[in-house]
């Protein structure tokens, strides 16, 4: 499940391992989990988990606000693109 995968991703990444408190709905940019140089980390490992096409114009804090966030552009985009 992609919910689990990122979940798993940015602990890893961002958390030294400890995925301790990080949930989908955890506000990433305003607990400085991840900055704005971060989000092309997770533009590539999404890029990689869903084989799908994320433009520039998805690039911005909105989508990758949290988890969720970057499941429903995940969502959204795997409509437009089908």
């Amino acid at each position: 499940m992609l919910v689990t995968k990122l979940l798993e991703h940015i602990a890893e990444q961002f958390l030294d391992g400890e995925q301790d408190g990080l949930e989908s709905q955890t506000p990433l940019f305003e607990l400085n989990i991840v900055d704005s140089a971060a989000i092309f980390d997770l533009v590539d490992y999404l890029k990689q988990e869903t084989q799908l096409n994320i433009g520039m114009q998805e690039i911005h804090p909105g989508n990758f606000a949290s988890v969720d966030a970057m499941v429903t552009l995940v969502e959204r985009l795997q409509t437009e693109q089908a």
